[in-house]
């Protein structure tokens, strides 16, 4: 993942010994640095003056994602707000820092709790920092324990994520795939709020990448990206394989021109209707080359996933709907999978129906836990439905008018009642990564003002 850079400023007051503030801060940038962040950090801040001046300079200096804020006594709030005020756009993580048992008797009786008041500190600034808007969480220790380092990986990951959607770009292939009404969304608003920008070429654009691919430059990455597919239908012949990845290679192409972050085909009315093959294996292998995708022009499920890529470090992908259970949801894609999402070799199977004609996955997918995420537009601004459980072996089926094996699927079990998830289901897919991430989503969430519906335990 990539290191997340944390301003780093602690503050006390001129009436506690200096030396002793200096060896509590030291305590917790020696967590923050084992954890994995790197501070740039400036002296602890006493008082007013020239103090707050000199820590505002110096975390000028670099470029920082968010702002730790650490009390660690009892403080002057006016040179805290001071150095608060000139960061008052940037998020912050408001910390108070626990006290400590004095077992050697330097402060007085041996075992006395010390407590240099970080909570009358912290508690005095709260308030006030809501009240100026500040996008901040607000985090303590209890005495003689660690840090609360897993909640401040947390907003670490989350203002980390903030930050790089700014500079996001999402790439499609046309817009509004079957005029679905769950998928699009404005990219003005989307640009304002979240940051990412939107642009949408046609499938020219991608046939003209598609024919500068060389014959050598083909063979090539034929070779390299089906090395170890097997065929459980027996195998089609070359040119359907090497249709598939020549287009798989123009779309990489166009990301790469483009910078794109993640990317999405209109496949239904688009690739798959006027382009003579499926998009199933281009777009898993577009996934494979580090460009997060989902079908059928889903920009919120395009920010979705980017968000869950970065918090995670994981590949991602999105999933869909197909059967609903009281207890469970039978979730897959229609022979889309990308390679981390693969149990065992990959499945190619050879489909030809009347919309559906190439190379597809029917490969099986890992079990195990899931967050899944929905990012959907609103009146007032954007929603996340977030849902996590259980990914559990898919049943033998098929969609109608395909052959078997199956397509890449899971009987998904989630944390609550069917019911409710569908009580709040903003779309056909989900974007989808293993493990747990709902700290990281919500806390990111709130940094981008942005409405969470949790079905979670």
């Amino acid at each position: 993942m990539t290191k997340i850079k944390t301003g780093y400023v602690s503050f006390g007051t001129m009436f506690y010994e200096p030396v002793h503030l200096k060896m509590i801060s030291s305590r917790a940038e020696k967590q923050l640095t084992g954890a994995g962040l790197e501070l740039i950090c400036t002296d602890p801040v006493f008082g007013e003056g020239p103090e707050p001046e000199r820590a505002i300079r110096e975390l000028k200096a670099r470029e920082w994602d968010f702002l730790f804020v650490n009390i660690i006594n009892w403080i002057d709030t006016r040179g805290v707000f001071r150095v608060l005020h000139e960061f008052r756009n940037e998020p912050m993580i408001l910390y108070s820092f626990g006290g400590f048992t004095d077992h050697e008797g330097a402060f007085g009786k041996k075992g006395t709790l010390i407590s240099p008041a970080a909570g009358a500190g912290t508690t005095s600034l709260r308030l006030p920092m809501e009240q100026w808007g500040i996008k901040f969480k607000y985090l303590f220790n209890a005495p003689d324990t660690p840090m609360a380092i897993d909640e401040i990986l947390s907003f670490a990951k989350a203002a980390n994520t903030m930050k790089r959607l700014k500079y996001a770009r999402l790439g499609m292939i046309g817009y509004n795939d079957m005029g679905l009404y769950s998928t699009g969304i404005n990219p003005t608003k989307l640009r304002d709020q979240i940051g990412p920008e939107i642009e949408s070429m046609d499938m020219l654009q991608l046939q003209r990448k598609m024919d500068a691919i060389t014959s050598s430059e083909l063979q090539a990455e034929v070779k390299r990206v089906s090395h170890n597919w097997e065929y459980p239908l027996g195998m089609p012949e070359n040119e359907v394989i090497e249709k598939a990845v020549r287009m798989y290679m123009g779309s990489v192409a166009l990301c790469k021109e483009k910078k794109f972050d993640t990317f999405s085909y209109k496949c239904v009315d688009g690739i798959d209707l006027e382009m003579g093959l499926t998009h199933a294996i281009p777009s898993s292998l577009v996934a494979d080359a580090g460009y997060p995708y989902v079908d059928e022009d889903d920009i919120g499920n395009s920010v979705a996933q980017l968000m869950l890529k970065w918090l995670s470090g994981k590949q991602v992908t999105f999933i869909e709907h197909y059967e609903h259970h009281p207890d469970w949801i039978l979730l897959g894609e229609d022979g889309y999978c990308p390679s981390d999402f693969i149990e065992g070799k990959p499945q190619i199977k050879y489909i030809s129906t009347v919309l559906l004609k190439g190379i597809a996955h029917c490969s099986n997918m890992k079990k195990g836990r899931m967050t899944l995420a929905c990012l959907s537009e609103t009146n007032d601004g954007y929603m996340m439905h977030i849902v996590t459980g259980e990914g559990k072996e898919r049943p033998e089926w098929v969609e109608m008018g395909v052959p078997l094996p199956s397509w890449p699927s899971l009987t998904f079990y989630p944390d609550v009642p069917v019911r409710q998830v569908l009580d709040h289901v903003q779309s056909q897919h989900f974007a989808a990564v293993y493990g747990t991430y709902v700290n990281e989503l919500v806390d990111l969430c709130k940094l981008l003002n942005i409405k969470v519906v949790l079905d979670s335990k």
